[in-house]
C-alpha cells in the first residue's frame, strides 16, 4: 500500500474506511522469521503518525484506544464513509502469541515435506536455537 489510493478516495469522495492494525512490526514475517531462524530481520516499523497520515491524504482519522471504544468507532467510520468522506482507524494491537495464520502456515507447508526434509528442517532449527 502506497497512500495513493488514500488520495484518490479523498479527491473522488470515496468513503473507504482503512482499518490500520498497528503492532509495530511486519508481524507475520517477523513470527515466521523467529520460527525458523529464532530471530527477526528488517521487520520493525516503529511508531507511525497515523493521524498526520489522514490529515496529509485528507482523510479522517480515529482511533480504537480500548475495547469499550470498538463499537462506537466502528459506527463513527461507517457514518463518515457513507457521507463520502475516507477514514483512517487506527487499531493498537499486540501479538504476544503467534497468530492462527502463523501457525496455519506453518503446519501446512510443513505437512508437504518428505520425512528427511522435515527432520533436515528441524535439525536446523534447533542448531539455530542453540547458537543462536
Amino acid at each position: 500500500m502506497t497512500c495513493m489510493e488514500m488520495v484518490t478516495a479523498a479527491r473522488e469522495k470515496l468513503g473507504i474506511a482503512y482499518f490500520v492494525f498497528n503492532d509495530g512490526e511486519l508481524s507475520q514475517i517477523s513470527q515466521s522469521q523467529q520460527i525458523t531462524y529464532n530471530r527477526k530481520t528488517s521487520t520493525a516499523i516503529g511508531k507511525m503518525n497515523w493521524e498526520g497520515l489522514a490529515e496529509t491524504v485528507g482523510a479522517k482519522y480515529l482511533e480504537i484506544g480500548k475495547n469499550e471504544e470498538l463499537t462506537s468507532i466502528i459506527e463513527n467510520s461507517i457514518d463518515l464513509s457513507a457521507s463520502g468522506i475516507p477514514v483512517i482507524v487506527g487499531v493498537d494491537i499486540e501479538y504476544g502469541k503467534r497468530t492462527r495464520f502463523t501457525s496455519g502456515v506453518v503446519k501446512t507447508v510443513s505437512g508437504k515435506f518428505s520425512a528427511s526434509a522435515k527432520l533436515r528442517f528441524a535439525g536446523r532449527i534447533i542448531k539455530r536455537r542453540i547458537t543462536g
